[in-house]
């Protein structure tokens, strides 16, 4: 039987998103998962909060370290990661990358060919010396508006030697677990990632929740929701 895991993941601690790490950590294992990351933008303070929620509540689900950094190439998130890298580093995207791996973490490419948002980061425009860099692809995003963007990722990543993973980009909590990435048998999630023996799965989440994470940072930065601390 596969396990799932969401690795792609906004918790309060992004500034378009709302959902608590410890509902996100609660929504994720009442559905069934083997665990999730985190991923917020520019910060590991909501892994941080739900790593401690999941161990006081003794919930048997793994959580990993994760991030969704914005470089000079575009979007990357670091996976398996357990600090963030220093400030300078972060900006250009063969310092971040060379980062993550320091930290034995893996470079993913969220949402590569999504034609609805600014900051991503093409591989197919990236040149072979940053193109190595990469580690895997994010081949089914659920909060991908156009079903051939996902396709033309499957696609693209298919044949050249990168591993696949699956999100759901949850910015709220009903979202999470929407999509996922799949692991057979018992091997660890690290294993499987850096062997290739990953796929991903699951579906879209709703049309009207494409406008949701604008709404939700309109309010946190007129202050009408709080940033958490």
């Amino acid at each position: 039987m596969a396990r799932k895991f969401d690795l792609h993941m906004h918790s309060s601690y992004s500034l378009d998103a709302i959902a608590s790490p410890a509902s996100i950590a609660e929504k994720c294992y009442n559905e069934g998962l083997a665990g999730f990351a985190i991923t917020d933008h520019g910060s590991m303070k909501g892994y941080e909060k739900a790593k401690a929620y999941v161990k006081e509540a003794k919930l048997p689900i793994q959580v990993i370290g994760g991030c969704e950094f914005l470089s000079n190439a575009g979007e990357v998130i670091g996976l398996f990661i357990e600090s963030m890298p220093p400030a300078h580093t972060i900006a250009d995207f063969g310092s971040l990358c060379d980062a993550i791996h320091d930290e034995g973490g893996f470079a993913i490419l969220p949402h590569p060919f999504d034609s609805f948002r600014k900051h991503v980061c093409r591989p197919d425009k990236l040149p072979s010396d940053l193109l190595r860099l990469i580690d895997g692809i994010e081949t089914f995003n659920a909060r991908s508006r156009k079903v051939e963007d996902n396709l033309k990722a499957q696609e693209w990543a298919h044949g050249k030697n990168l591993c696949l993973t699956g999100g759901s980009d949850a910015h709220f909590t009903f979202e999470c677990a929407s999509a996922y990435t799949c692991v057979e048998g018992d091997m660890p999630l690290d294993i499987a990632l850096r062997r290739k023996k990953t796929s991903p799965a699951g579906g879209r989440t709703p049309f009207y929740s494409q406008g949701l994470p604008t709404i939700a940072k309109f309010l946190k930065k007129h202050g009408i929701i709080k940033m958490p601390k």
